[in-house]
């Protein structure tokens, strides 16, 4: 079995979640007492939070340069996945090193059913900034640029200000299952929805959540549990 080193913790609702599943589909699939040989790094969100308050992404990309070199030098890891869409902002910087990419899992899931347009959900980050959108595009999709301000402000807050707490507030609920129900229908063409943010899907109801398909060929796709499946996939490679 193949070691992974996971960069968590960011936020830690979201981490919790890695740990279980991949843990429980490699028992599933392994059999008998098998579980993964993970070392989980979760690192304190408020410093990295602080450091993206004041733009100052070039010390989030030594910090998290210098945890993968830990986990693949230190620690021996064969893989390192960072638990967060976010921080793939300074993904290029990592080059060199095994890093599994969470926009190159969820393409190949939209691959796999033959999506090709898709709307993109997540922080103000990765909505409005293009490191996750050119991922994907590189991948063949074409990210369709349908969000208006109001959403994204309304989206990176209730992850900042809810989700990353544990929080699953109703009307947040409410709100972004009636957002993708407006863009299956708003006249854009989609083939279905990327959930770029791990703690989204926490606001989706458990049969959304546990199945890419949502309604009549329309994908939901969660980029936690993309990522999940190919971790699992390399851990027993």
């Amino acid at each position: 079995m193949k070691r992974i080193g996971i960069i968590g913790g960011m936020s830690f609702e979201s981490t919790a979640h890695y740990y279980e599943r991949i843990n429980r589909q490699i028992s599933e699939l392994a059999g008998g007492f098998c579980s993964a040989d993970l070392v989980v790094r979760s690192v304190n969100f408020q410093k990295y939070h602080d450091l993206m308050d004041k733009d100052d992404w070039a010390t989030i990309s030594l910090r998290l340069l210098l945890e993968t070199s830990n986990l693949v030098d230190g620690y021996k890891c064969d893989y390192v996945a960072i638990a967060t869409n976010t921080m793939h902002k300074v993904a290029d910087e990592l080059y060199g090193y095994p890093l599994v990419h969470i926009g190159d899992c969820v393409a190949e899931k939209c691959r796999e059913v033959g999506a090709k347009r898709v709307a993109l959900l997540g922080t103000r980050f990765t909505m409005e900034e293009d490191f996750m959108k050119k991922r994907l595009e590189a991948n063949g999709l074409e990210v369709v640029d349908c969000l208006k301000e109001d959403d994204i402000h309304k989206i990176d807050q209730i992850i900042f200000e809810d989700l990353c707490h544990g929080r699953v507030m109703s009307d947040a609920k409410i709100y972004l299952q009636t957002l993708c129900n407006d863009l299956i229908s708003g006249g854009y063409d989609l083939d279905g929805v990327i959930l770029g943010c791990t703690e989204l899907e926490m606001a989706l109801d458990e049969p959304i959540r546990n199945r890419y398909l949502e309604r009549d060929g329309f994908y939901l796709f969660d980029t936690t549990q993309a990522h999940v499946d190919k971790i699992v996939q390399l851990s027993l490679s």
